[in-house]
């Protein structure tokens, strides 16, 4: 555990997870220090009246590993952010996985991993076996990528991409679609001159030297080059308007360039202190009857990134890694968030969520803070953090009610045990006392 601190201080608390705390040979090591415990009772007669405080340690050092693993793997951790004057029901795990939705048109079913930790390090492993309709998927990890970012490099024989930026709260995404592929980029399908285009996607090819595109209804868009604001015409071949921002499905989606003899490169950013979760990139394999694709995902823990697709063994496939949705049975509204700032400084001294719990027919207000917690329906909320615009809050969730219960049964006994130890009679402390009287 001390090898884990350095590691999560030099790699990142996902490493440290992987490596040390998440993994199996740790679990096994903490299994035989509970035996251990165990085997130490009738091997030393502990049972006997004189060696209760002892008796109590084992136990207690037992009860806390058994909560632990109750907490292991029967609890969870989530976030949720609510913004000021809005209602939120769900949360998104602290742990990543794998989610997969495989559809044929007639059938449709969902499958998740369990919880994915990847390692700066390396070690790492994915290995998926998901039967749908009597047809084997197979999902193998092929390379990850921490701090990933993407870009195009020149080359003789290259390929042609489309170049596709996307504003969410603020930040830039960049999306790349090579010529002949087809991918669904936020709920909007395009197919760059690719062979498996649907009715309803974005089709853009390339007639007598021009770029021209057809969009399945009307779309406005504003061009930054020409400062004038225009639409696209429905199911109708038009030149494509670069650099022009347009309102596809309530997303700004900006269509940057077409790059020719290029190679799309993903490598690792350096390491940056004030990004403290940046996204990552895992290359995947997929096999499928006698196919073999490969598909690369961004994401990572608190990434909810929109599912990618592919067409492999006549099955329809979308994947997403990072966190995952997690439904509350009730909802919090953010009546309001209060920042504090230390005197002459901007640096936060304190912050408050006052919050409206509602339920169907109940509804109560509560006010969480930093040492001020929130216990409702086995759920604790934690204050966490805040949007970068001060305009809402991130509430931690912590969702173990019998785990933290056994635990706190065994630090009870384990505390009852050092108390006794000091005056039960046949202990140290006991027998030191007599001897000085």
């Amino acid at each position: 555990m001390a090898v884990a601190t350095f590691i999560e201080n030099d790699f990142g608390t996902e490493t440290s997870k992987a490596l040390i705390y998440n993994a199996k040979w740790f679990e096994i090591l903490v299994l035989l220090i509970a035996f251990n415990f165990i085997g130490n009772i009738p091997k030393y007669n502990l049972f006997s009246w004189e060696k209760a405080p002892i008796f109590l340690f084992h136990i207690a050092f037992v009860i806390i590993i058994l909560g632990s693993g109750i907490t292991r793997y029967r609890g969870y951790e989530a976030l949720i952010t609510i913004k000021e004057d809005s209602a939120s029901d769900r949360m998104i795990s602290i742990d990543s996985y794998l989610q997969l939705q495989a559809s044929n048109g007639s059938i449709t079913q969902n499958f998740s991993s369990t919880p994915i930790h990847m390692s700066e390090i390396g070690y790492n492993r994915i290995s998926e076996h998901y039967n749908f309709n009597d047809k084997q998927i197979k999902i193998q990890l092929k390379n990850y990528i921490p701090r990933a970012h993407q870009i195009l490099k020149d080359t003789s024989k290259g390929k042609t991409y489309l170049h596709i930026v996307i504003a969410e709260n603020d930040e830039r995404k960049d999306f790349y679609i090579k010529k002949g592929d087809r991918k669904t980029i936020y709920g909007i399908p395009i197919s760059f001159e690719s062979n498996d285009k649907l009715t309803n996607d974005i089709f853009i090819t390339k007639k007598n030297n021009t770029w021209l595109a057809s969009f399945p209804k009307e779309t406005d868009y504003f061009s930054m080059i020409l400062n004038k604001a225009s639409s696209y015409p429905k199911d109708s071949l038009v030149p494509l308007q670069f650099k022009a921002l347009s309102q596809i499905n309530n997303t700004p989606v900006v269509f940057n360039e077409i790059s020719e003899n290029k190679y799309l490169k993903i490598t690792s950013k350096d390491k940056n202190p004030e990004i403290k979760n940046p996204e990552s990139a895992i290359i995947l394999s997929l096999e499928s009857g006698s196919e073999k694709k490969e598909i690369t995902l961004f994401g990572g823990p608190g990434y909810m990134n929109p599912f990618n697709t592919l067409f492999i063994n006549d099955i329809h496939i979308s994947l997403r890694f990072g966190s995952k949705p997690i439904q509350l049975p009730f909802s919090i509204f953010l009546k309001d968030f209060i920042l504090e700032r230390y005197p002459g400084s901007n640096s936060p001294s304190a912050f408050y969520s006052h919050l409206e719990i509602q339920e169907k027919h109940k509804m109560f207000n509560y006010t969480i803070f930093m040492n001020n917690v929130l216990n409702y329906k086995g759920y604790r909320f934690f204050q966490s953090a805040y949007l970068p615009d001060e305009s809402g809050t991130i509430l931690s969730v912590n969702r173990d009610h019998w785990g933290t219960l056994v635990t706190y049964l065994g630090y009870g006994l384990l505390a009852l045990g050092m108390l006794l130890s000091l005056c039960w009679k046949n202990s140290h402390f006991g027998i030191t006392l007599k001897i000085l009287r």
